[in-house]
């Protein structure tokens, strides 16, 4: 995808129910079978229900795990089920040469020609690890949706302007095993990373890959029906951005920047950020109260991570209501009395626990020590943490929001201090507008008011 990373540069406004209605007719794979449960934002969401809503959301997509545990034939489904085996497919080697994705994406042709290649709305990397460095720069720039050639930039996909990357990395013993390191630019390309190690098949599941007639074939299967839903995935990419967020929703998106992001040693300096103090974090965080709750081994995550978890937990939300078989109605009022077609906090942290395990946000002797080096488990606490303190402010939130869209804040800036400082200090510019415009909740023209004060984007969700 090109690097918006939000998954929809441009919003269609398309119901809810037509909206579930569209993932309900999308294919399953045909032969890669993995009924673990990865993450479950109101219904269990399997390996291949958060790769379609990676997909949904126009995310790259980075499988990890060892060899022969299907990662290859995870792709290879994808590409069938979903871009009738059109996509671009790029096996990764120690001998590999820049000129070789050249003349894979048939580049030197176009001075002369359109290549249909670079039209192509998918790219399937298998073994990136086993690239040297150089080529990894290129793949770099596939993953933001395009291709430099001679100083210009060839633009990846067709006229629906829909292209994602999905890749494999074989990892072994802790590390990426390969003959070359991943780049860290690459990596943070890759905004949804599923460890498949982490999510084994169930007995049922090796039963019907046994049984099946491609069975005793130890070969990637690429005979399976191919079709083509390109169409249907691009508009439901456009269709996300009319599914709403609520208030708790916001609330988490902001502490995961802000939240994480202070820092209370660091206070003595005029500030209450980790981001300048990165490198000495968690030794200067020794004799702190809040050391022992984790703060000094979490890092805030990026913008592009934010992003990322921002587009993904829409269309989590999205897939789970389709598999929930609940009747969806044309009343968006009567939908979200439900829980239907609204991301809340539930949401975000569960897009949370699937993008930044790899997204570089916990301290790795941390991991290593208190979590079996396995980043996931980390970060599931952390998310877990952050979900009871959630439920536990939720009233709170939910009031103080209120009054500051009607200039009514009190004393309830009184309830956010320290790590939820930043929502105190959200909560009083909301007020103050309001308190000049008048009642939020009454403008019947957000989007022109919100040209006046930026902030106000938020109430446009």
């Amino acid at each position: 995808m090109a690097d918006n990373t939000s998954g929809q540069e441009q919003v269609q406004e398309r119901s809810y129910k037509s909206l579930v209605e569209g993932v309900r007719a999308l294919p399953s794979f045909s032969v890669y079978k993995n009924s673990s449960i990865v993450s479950n934002p109101g219904h269990p969401l399997t390996v291949e229900d958060v790769v379609k809503a990676g997909l949904i959301a126009n995310l790259n997509i980075l499988l990890l795990g060892e060899r022969g545990e299907g990662k290859t034939q995870l792709m290879q489904d994808t590409n069938n089920a979903f871009f009738s085996g059109n996509g671009v497919y790029i096996r990764a080697r120690p001998d590999m040469k820049v000129r070789d994705l050249y003349e894979k994406f048939n580049i030197t042709n176009l001075e002369r020609e359109l290549s249909d290649i670079t039209s192509r709305p998918f790219t399937q990397i298998d073994e990136i690890n086993r690239a040297p460095p150089i080529v990894q720069n290129e793949f770099f720039h596939i993953c933001d949706g395009y291709i430099e050639f001679q100083g210009k930039k060839v633009e990846l996909g067709g006229e629906l302007g829909y292209h994602t990357t999905m890749a494999s990395a074989n990892i072994g013993n802790g590390g990426y095993v390969g003959t070359f390191e991943m780049d860290d630019a690459i990596l943070d390309r890759f905004h949804l990373i599923l460890n498949i190690d982490n999510y084994p098949t169930k007995v049922n599941d090796d039963v019907l890959i046994l049984s099946n007639t491609s069975g005793r074939n130890p070969r990637v299967i690429n005979h399976s029906e191919r079709k083509d839903n390109l169409k249907e995935l691009a508009d439901l990419s456009a269709g996300l951005g009319s599914i709403t967020r609520d208030f708790s929703a916001d609330a988490a998106l902001l502490y995961l920047r802000k939240g994480f992001d202070y820092c209370l040693p660091d206070r003595s300096n005029g500030r209450e950020s980790k981001r300048a103090v990165l490198q000495v974090i968690p030794e200067i965080c020794k004799g702190c109260h809040r050391l022992g709750d984790g703060c000094g081994y979490i890092r805030p995550i990026s913008t592009r991570a934010t992003k990322a978890i921002s587009a993904l937990a829409p269309a989590l939300k999205l897939v789970a209501d389709a598999k929930s078989n609940e009747d969806i109605s044309d009343d968006p009022s009567e939908n979200e009395r439900r829980g239907l077609g609204v991301v809340s906090y539930k949401e975000i942290l569960e897009a949370f626990k699937i993008v930044a395990p790899y997204a570089d946000i916990v301290d790795s002797s941390w991991v290593r020590t208190q979590y079996k080096s396995n980043p996931n488990f980390a970060v599931d606490e952390v998310a877990e943490k952050l979900r009871r303190d959630i439920d536990t402010r939720k009233n709170v939130l939910e009031v103080s929001f209120r009054k500051s869209l009607e200039g009514k804040l009190g004393n309830q800036l009184n309830d956010f201090k320290e790590d939820w400082s930043f929502y105190a200090t959200f909560l009083r510019e909301i007020n103050t507008i309001a308190a000049q415009e008048g009642n939020l909740n009454e403008v019947e023209d957000i989007p022109a008011l919100a040209e006046k004060y930026p902030l106000l984007n938020i109430l446009r969700k």
